[in-house]
């Protein structure tokens, strides 16, 4: 099972695997590894910086070090997971099922691990060298933990590469250091809660002593917001809090606790002489509570509880469309698209999902349209509760990290999508209306985000962009509401076209005026040489075409003589142009003679024609180099017969 995957390291490498030989160790690394990154990524494990993804990352880079250590410089670990893929594609199918992802994900993880490593190597080599100034290896030292850290969070290193490194050079890793290092690293990108702030916190919550009880206060609590918003209820117990908050446990409430990505509820309980403006809700000991902002003192008679309509129904037609993007994903791009974490509230959803790179504009529009034919497909969205393990057997889709109880909520759009959920969504996937996906772009290495909206959002985001095409076609005289959908597009390019055009034609209209301004001055420096003249000088000239016109300009003004003229192109080398008038040249004097005969002189490269010719050179060279020339043009010219 092991020597073909050998045989491939050796395919490779050029090199024959000796058993017992130094170097055998690593062949043998990368065979044992190349099997445990095929099966975890077949198994839906995707590389990450934290969980069963971390232990990914930590074996796929630890062989593609030892293949660092065989010299490879480029990715080999993808060819030995090829080869076992089809070696164990037989008894395991879904390796073949799953082949592309596979080797597409282990060739992007090694290329940016490779990315990194030689500086990486380097950096190590500094904390821990192979040998002592005195030429021991047997000296031993410590890694600090803030270098192990900058090997993790710069170069990509996982602690335990760098612990077994350490170890064969006679290091130790400070890992109490490195876990200070990693805390505050995490501290510090830690995000803060989107447009909220946290008032409370459960421990401040379990304080029993700190709440009023009513009298029903042992009665069971009932979460009745997947039927209804809006409730008749009654206070079980309440908290005071500062600044003019309270928080509120109702017997029967309609209001969410933020979980499953789907934010909390916003609305409003009302009593008889109180109101609290609820903008937050959080669970307690199993119990919602609605926290907000109190007006009046709040008794434990009937209140009314209640969330606005359209709020709610907005996030159920944001939540719905998650599932349904979430199957998108995998139907377009592949099984192995996992969700690494999802936003759901009124004004959109975001939604992370695993993927080695950038979506084309195809992908896009496939999987925009796949969401919107199951919206269009009048779909009813069921809820149950079963069994975890039953919810498995119907292909229910449970994410990683999840912690399921033994049973569950499941959604099930016939045909469409089925997963372990406990938001809130529509009844039918008609009434999502429409989705538009309005962003997609990188969160972190193998992570992707897609960003929507749906319902009156979506046709408000593309009423948007219609008065843009709307504004355009006025600009540009074109009646966008009953031209063809191309006329727009084609009065576009005509405009394009016309402006580079114009372009070009002012481009050279200020060449010949630059050239016909920059002459007149230029020949009045000439010096005459006997019956001819002969011109050297430094010129301005943004590029090489510009040279080339101002020299054209020169031959024509000069007659009987020669320009030599030097110019800085782009500020990285100088060139030296070399001109011969119309009548010297019909005496046998050529430009390219005369640049090869400076070339020798100078070591510069170049040759031309009879009427103009160029050396390229080092700027630092280009005055003594025009002085050379002119010299041998001088002594060319007296030399005339």
């Amino acid at each position: 099972l092991f020597l073909p995957l050998i045989g491939v390291v050796e395919d490779q490498l050029g090199e024959r695997y000796v058993y017992g030989a130094t170097r055998s160790a690593s062949f043998r690394v990368i065979a044992d590894h190349a099997r445990s990154v095929a099966f975890l990524l077949a198994d839906g494990v995707f590389p990450s910086n934290d969980g069963r993804g971390y232990v990914l990352r930590r074996i796929l880079r630890r062989a593609v070090r030892h293949a660092w250590l065989l010299g490879r410089r480029e990715p080999l670990l993808v060819h030995v997971v090829d080869a076992v893929v089809e070696q164990l594609r037989d008894v395991y199918p879904e390796l073949h099922v799953r082949k592309r992802h596979i080797l597409d994900t282990t060739r992007a993880e090694e290329e940016r691990f490779l990315a990194t490593v030689d500086e990486g190597m380097e950096r190590f080599n500094e904390m821990a060298p192979l040998t002592s100034a005195h030429g021991s290896s047997g000296v031993r030292g410590t890694i600090a933990g803030e270098d192990a850290f900058r090997l993790y969070d710069t170069y990509g290193f996982p602690i335990d590469l760098t612990e077994l490194m350490a170890r064969e050079r006679g290091f130790v890793v400070d890992l109490a250091g490195f876990e200070a290092s990693l805390a505050e690293q995490r501290q510090r990108s830690q995000e803060e809660r989107r447009g909220r702030r946290l008032y409370v916190n459960g421990d401040v919550f379990s304080d029993a002593a700190k709440w009023q009880r009513g009298p029903d206060h042992e009665a069971t609590h009932e979460f009745v917001g997947y039927n209804s918003i809006e409730v008749e209820s009654y206070p079980t117990a309440v908290r005071y809090l500062a600044d003019g908050r309270v928080a509120v446990v109702l017997r029967q409430t309609p209001f969410y606790a933020e979980s499953g990505g789907q934010i909390s509820d916003r609305g409003e309980i009302v009593g008889k002489g109180w109101r609290v403006e609820v903008d937050e809700v959080k669970k307690i000991d199993g119990r919602v509570a609605a926290i907000g902002t109190v007006t009046g003192t709040v008794t434990f008679d009937a209140a009314i509880a209640r969330i606005p309509a359209q709020c709610r129904h907005d996030t159920e037609r944001n939540h719905t469309a998650t599932h349904l993007l979430h199957s998108a994903l995998r139907f377009v791009l592949g099984e192995h698209v996992h969700q690494a974490g999802s936003l759901v509230d009124p004004d959109r959803l975001r939604f992370d999902f695993t993927h080695h790179g950038p979506l084309s504009a195809e992908q896009l529009d496939g999987i925009e349209r796949w969401v919107n034919a199951g919206i269009w497909s009048n779909v009813d969205v069921l809820t149950s509760e079963m069994r975890y393990v039953d919810a498995l057997g119907i292909g229910a889709t449970a994410l990683f990290g999840e912690k399921y109880g033994d049973v569950v909520r499941v959604v099930q759009i016939s045909g469409l999508s089925t997963e372990l959920c406990g938001g809130c969504h529509v009844r039918n996937t008609a009434q999502i209306g429409l989705v538009r996906i309005t962003s997609e772009g990188g969160v972190s290495a193998g992570v992707r985000r897609i960003v929507a909206v749906t319902g009156p959002r979506a046709f408000e985001f593309m009423r948007a962009r219609e008065r843009i095409l709307e504004s355009l076609g006025q600009r540009l005289k074109v009646n966008t509401k009953t031209a063809a959908a191309d006329v727009l597009e084609n009065r576009l390019d005509q405009l394009l076209s016309e402006r580079k055009s114009l372009e070009r034609q002012l481009a050279d209209a200020r060449k010949g005026e630059l050239a016909q301004s920059s002459t007149g001055g230029l020949i009045g420096k000439a010096e005459p040489v006997g019956d001819h003249l002969l011109l050297s000088t430094l010129v301005e000239a943004g590029n090489l075409r510009d040279l080339h016109a101002l020299g054209d300009s020169v031959r024509a003004d000069i007659g009987s003589g020669v320009g030599i003229l030097g110019a800085a192109i782009d500020d990285e080398k100088g060139i030296l142009l070399v001109v011969v008038g119309d009548r010297l040249r019909e005496r046998g004097v050529s430009a390219a003679a005369l640049v090869r005969a400076i070339a020798v002189r100078t070591g510069a490269r170049g040759g031309g024609k009879p009427h103009m010719a160029q050396a390229g050179l080092g700027l630092d060279q280009l005055g003594r180099a025009i002085e050379i020339a002119r010299e041998i043009v001088h002594t060319a010219l007296v030399n005339l017969p």
